[in-house]
């Protein structure tokens, strides 16, 4: 009963205590969530501003041109490229190159073991047997003529059986020549020029006819990308028209290329046409049969504001974009997009001079519908 007397006769140390816990408290934090006005306009302090990252600018309306993305594939053009077959029947004894290797003019490529080399060398040592028994014999007959003891009728049979013994040697050894023999007896297909190995299709065991295709080869100095255009794209390309193509083996880089070849034929099954384009100046980091893709400016354009995709989030059942009302104020705006490929949208709905938020527009997407679902349950 003493203390409590005491406590209450002195309204000092209530007071005290009161400003104690006052102190102790300091100032209430700022809200995590921004705060949504009644009208749905999402209001910002600066340090939410500076956190999130926002950044908005003026936009300005022009004719926007769009970009068709169309895949295709890096290829040396067909005048380029090669296929080495077989020029004999047998067994493929030895593969020499790889896919990607790069061999010189008359590199053995393939190894094949067969009869017909064999034939061909017997056929050589035979000719140049008989070659030898009509020269002898056209020898004797000079000397024979000479001396009176032949007719000149003997002596000129005799010349043209050597000169048929010779064209044989020189038959024979086209065949042997032919077949590029390796000092390990077999026969060989050899590299019609210097190029690059871009596949090979048989394997060491596998019995081979002439004429079956042992690889694909081709020079890479000079590359075309080949794509399938979309119909109503194609339109609007001509022969020497220049389009950016990029590469999924190289993301950073970007190659120019013009276009040298159109189909006169449109694919029924995808309504496209094939069309291909040679690169300039290609990288050497470009490898035939990598994955491109060409950007095509088509002429179809439309009245609106170009930005980029971060700037458009979906609400709803519709695309919008946030504009800046000022005072960190910001509120969606319905709008209509349009790809235009490489990152970038056509945006109408939009006038000239509306600060749009470029960065930070799901932030404010995911203030305004948290703020939302937060006023539906209570």
């Amino acid at each position: 009963m003493r203390t409590s007397s005491l406590v209450r006769g002195q309204p000092g140390f209530a007071l005290f205590v009161a400003l104690l816990v006052a102190g102790c408290s300091g100032p209430e934090p700022e809200a995590d969530v921004a705060p949504v006005e009644e009208d749905g306009v999402v209001a910002l302090s600066e340090a939410q501003i500076a956190s999130a990252g926002l950044r908005w600018e003026p936009v300005t309306r022009s004719d926007v041109r769009q970009t068709v993305r169309v895949p295709g594939s890096v290829d040396a053009p067909d005048t380029a490229r090669a296929v080495v077959g077989s020029i004999l029947e047998g067994r493929v004894a030895r593969i020499r190159v790889l896919p990607g290797d790069r061999v010189r003019a008359g590199q053995t490529l393939v190894e094949i073991h067969g009869h017909e080399l064999f034939d061909a060398q017997a056929g050589l040592v035979s000719a140049e047997a008989g070659a030898g028994v009509a020269r002898e014999a056209a020898g004797r007959g000079e000397r024979l003529y000479e001396a009176g003891a032949i007719a000149l009728e003997e002596l000129q049979q005799r010349r043209a059986t050597l000169a048929r013994a010779e064209a044989e040697i020189v038959r024979a050894r086209e065949m042997v020549e032919h077949l590029n023999p390796t000092p390990e007896g077999n026969a060989s297909a050899v590299a019609p020029a210097a190029g690059t190995v871009f596949s090979v299709e048989v394997a060491t065991g596998e019995v081979v006819l002439p004429g079956t295709p042992l690889v694909h080869m081709g020079t890479t100095d000079q590359l075309w990308v080949t794509a399938f255009v979309p119909e109503g794209t194609s339109a609007s390309l001509e022969r020497g028209d220049e389009v950016a193509v990029r590469f999924r083996t190289a993301p950073g880089l970007e190659a120019r290329a013009r276009l040298v070849q159109i189909g006169q034929y449109v694919n029924p099954d995808n309504r496209s046409v094939e069309m291909r384009f040679e690169l300039l100046d290609p990288s050497p980091t470009i490898r035939a049969g990598s994955f491109a893709t060409v950007l095509v400016n088509t002429t179809s354009t439309v009245q609106g504001v170009e930005l980029p995709d971060a700037a458009v989030v979906r609400m709803g059942d519709g695309d919008a974009v946030f504009v800046s009302l000022g005072g960190g104020r910001f509120e969606p705006r319905m709008v209509s997009a349009l790809p235009l490929g490489d990152g970038r949208l056509a945006v109408e709905g939009l006038d000239a001079g509306t600060e749009v938020v470029i960065e930070g527009a799901y932030f404010l997407k995911s203030a305004l519908e948290g703020d939302e679902g937060d006023e539906g349950e209570g």
